[in-house]
């Protein structure tokens, strides 16, 4: 009875830990619950999420997620107004084929490619369709003091894109007045973020009457990128600035622990690996894999590790490995698949 009392209080405390850690980040909660702001900015969290674009897919690509694509075209028109302020020239750069970064990344690619091709027969396929894709739009790199800045990964997650979009409307006065937490928050963040990208799109302006009588000024993305990329310091813009790189920061952070925990608990001092998980890798970005390890038949085998159970794997799947790991979190351990399903798991 005391061994079974102690399995449960065990089992019981590590669920605790593992519900403590998801809470921990509900990125919205520098808001309070009792704000509209706070349930805009999850009603945000969600259309980003899982709003896809409508295009029709070209050279067989998934499609991608619609705020993501706007963001991005939204900041190239944004930089080819701005290239020439030499205050924005040194935050953003644009990357081509004769980038120094490019060409680190494309040698990064083709080691991964080289190594894991045995195993993984669809790995060159996947990333020269990734490189075509990454080549065919304009890239743009942001930097802080001349080294890499956090908001590289901006465009690409769904939590600080909702913290700067509920920051930039709330200074902006769209929540001036706002009581009422039972509005239609699903509606009303897509309403918003679409006039944003779209300013021709009707503005859904849930103020009461008194504030309306205040006409709200430029919502565009245009004026978001401004006030967010610039030293503007009108509507709060350091408030915005410090809340979005508290969510990068965080995210990076976490994922960055996961990737150390793991490598300290299986494969230092016992396999030979390499690890491709950092800032900007091309191998991470265009495939998925953070590491690979030689296993027991001498074939290299690739690892993603996720910090959450919601992160996709939906990259290294396609890349046709004979097999791979993915290595999930839970609490001070992983969880490890293995597909298809092998002993060879790195140990």
């Amino acid at each position: 009875m005391k061994n079974l009392i102690s399995k449960v209080l065990s089992e019981y405390l590590q669920e605790s830990k593992i519900i403590s850690e998801s809470r921990a980040m509900d990125w919205c909660s520098d808001f309070k619950k009792t704000e509209p702001q706070y349930h805009f900015c999850r009603a945000s969290e969600n259309y980003i999420k899982n709003e896809l674009d409508d295009a029709t897919s070209t050279r067989g690509r998934k499609r991608g997620k619609k705020v993501f694509k706007e963001f991005e075209e939204g900041l190239k028109k944004f930089y080819d107004t701005v290239k020439d302020d030499k205050e924005v020239s040194e935050k953003i750069i644009k990357i081509d084929t004769s980038s120094t970064i490019y060409k680190e990344g494309k040698q990064e690619l083709d080691k991964a490619i080289e190594l894991l091709s045995p195993n993984c027969t669809n790995i060159q396929k996947v990333s020269d369709r990734k490189l075509r894709d990454f080549e065919d739009r304009v890239k743009l790199y942001f930097l802080d003091n001349e080294k890499y800045s956090n908001n590289n990964r901006l465009p690409t997650n769904y939590s600080a894109l909702a913290v700067l979009f509920t920051k930039f409307f709330s200074n902006k006065g769209a929540f001036d007045g706002v009581n009422s937490l039972k509005l239609d928050w699903d509606a009303i963040a897509k309403n918003w973020i679409t006039h944003s990208f779209h300013p021709h799109e009707k503005f859904k302006d849930i103020r009461p009457d008194s504030e309306k009588e205040y006409p709200l000024t430029d919502l565009s993305f245009g004026e978001l990128a401004r006030i967010y990329f610039t030293n503007d310091r009108v509507f709060n813009s350091e408030d915005i600035r410090s809340s979005v790189k508290k969510v990068l920061d965080g995210v990076r952070g976490k994922g960055f622990e996961s990737e150390d925990q793991f490598e300290k608990l299986y494969l230092d001092n016992k396999k030979d690996f390499i690890r491709f998980a950092r800032d900007y890798g091309f191998v991470d970005m265009f495939t998925g894999v953070d590491f690979i390890y030689k296993g027991k038949n001498g074939m290299w085998i690739p690892v993603q590790v996720k910090t959450t159970a919601t992160e996709p794997t939906y990259l290294i799947s396609t890349l046709g490995c004979r097999n791979y790991v993915i290595a999930e979190k839970s609490g001070q351990k992983f969880k490890m698949d293995v597909y298809p399903k092998s002993e060879d798991l790195p140990s």
